[in-house]
């Protein structure tokens, strides 16, 4: 008889076990839907990191020719005008660069290894960012330069000039002429121009900066103030839980919406206090949903092992138990990036957002007119077909990874 048994040599390696995150990840993207919504808001996040390379009326560089006593000089407008905002944003878009590659270089490696050169390169990559965010924010002023690249260049005072792929800055106007004001979609302007002769192309893409700013920095303020709020309540209980509940009841009760009106009529209008605003008054839901979720863990084997290991209190709040109770919070801040734009695009929109000539996706909608008298149609277009897949691709994406991570759901994906 023929000895089927495979020597341990010849029997095929097991795979290593996905761990939890890993089953998450491969279910919430096999919808194709869900990973077009995920490419869409990838990109949108690039164009709102890079768009200062994307759509400006500088040149990336130039060449000034050569005059009496003084040689050609290559200049480099673009980046010397950049803003203090704009050299930050390309910092952090540098950073996630850099910690991409790490993820890429140490995908082969033993887990072990990996998790740790993952782990380290994420906090050299955080304390460099935040170093250079430092110093830039202390040490950079910002310039204004109001001249006309095109024109030089046309007329041979600049050579050798590069421009961005959109030859236009978000405020940058064209010479008063009936033919250039509300002008249709044309080869220069690729969607148009505004009543002010802007290019709709270039606004378009520099509003994207301010939807994901306004989402992303509201939320990240939402989520710390809830975290934390929501962690104590659930893990003391008690007197404790019922003072900061009343808390939570007392923030709910204050409308975002006429907060934001009101805060506006008296200091004016300010981007980053309507940021500031929507996180501060948007945190109670997380706070709920984290208590929920710590009253039902406090008590279970780990924590109190972890507890009866003398452990501190923060280890065993944020190590321990947060990990495991942080998911339906995740689920709901996909919702709240959505509201979040929303209600920007409709602050812009009423003439209380942000201050001109910054551009908005709400803002641009006002000002493509009243459908009842005058309405165009090309300025109109672009801002809410943004608005409307944006805020879409949230809900989208949060409602699938609401599915990914209840089990109950297994069977139907």
């Amino acid at each position: 008889m023929t000895d089927l048994t495979l020597s341990p040599m010849d029997q095929p390696a097991l795979s290593a076990p996905r761990p939890y995150w890993g089953w998450v990840a491969v279910r919430l993207f096999r919808p194709l839907l869900v990973r077009l919504c995920a490419a869409y808001l990838a990109v949108l996040v690039l164009i709102a990191l890079l768009v200062p390379l994307i759509a400006n009326g500088q040149p990336y560089t130039c060449v000034v020719p050569a005059t009496a006593g003084h040689a050609a000089v290559r200049e480099y407008p673009l980046f010397r005008d950049l803003g203090t905002v704009s050299w930050i944003l390309l910092v952090v878009a540098a950073a996630l660069g850099a910690q991409g590659v790490v993820i890429s270089l140490s995908h082969r490696l033993p887990k072990a290894q990996r998790m740790m050169r993952r782990r380290v390169g994420a906090v050299v990559i955080t304390g460099i960012t935040i170093i250079a965010g430092s110093l830039i924010a202390a040490l950079h002023h910002n310039r204004l330069d109001a001249v006309n690249y095109r024109s030089l260049a046309r007329h041979g005072l600049i050579t050798h000039a590069v421009f961005p792929p959109v030859p236009w800055g978000y405020a940058e106007m064209e010479p008063l002429s009936k033919g250039l004001i509300n002008q249709y979609p044309s080869h220069r302007h690729w969607l148009g121009t505004d009543g002010d002769g802007r290019d709709e192309l270039s606004r378009l893409l520099w509003g994207a900066r301010i939807a994901m700013g306004v989402g992303f920095v509201s939320q990240i303020i939402a989520l710390a103030m809830g975290i934390v709020v929501g962690a104590l309540t659930g893990y003391f209980g008690g007197i404790f839980d019922i003072i900061l509940m009343r808390l939570v009841e007392m923030v709910e009760s204050i409308p975002t919406f006429f907060l934001i009106l009101t805060f506006v009529a008296v200091y004016g209008r300010h981007i980053l206090d309507i940021m500031v605003i929507i996180g501060v008054t948007g945190w109670t839901g997380y706070a709920r949903l984290l208590r929920a979720e710590f009253f039902r863990i406090r008590n279970l084997d780990y924590v109190l092992a972890a507890q009866g290991a003398g452990m501190p209190l923060w280890r065993v709040l944020f190590k321990h138990m947060l990990p495991n109770g942080v998911t339906p919070v995740l689920v709901s801040a996909g919702f709240g990036l959505a509201g979040a734009v929303t209600i920007e695009a409709s602050l812009s929109y009423l003439g209380v957002g942000v201050q001109p000539p910054t551009a908005s996706w709400g803002s641009m909608l006002n000002s493509a007119g009243n459908p009842a008298t005058v309405f165009r149609w090309w300025q109109a277009l672009g801002p809410g077909m943004l608005i409307f897949i944006t805020v879409l691709a949230f809900n989208l994406f949060a409602e699938s990874l609401r599915d990914a991570i209840d089990p109950t759901t297994m069977g139907r994906r």
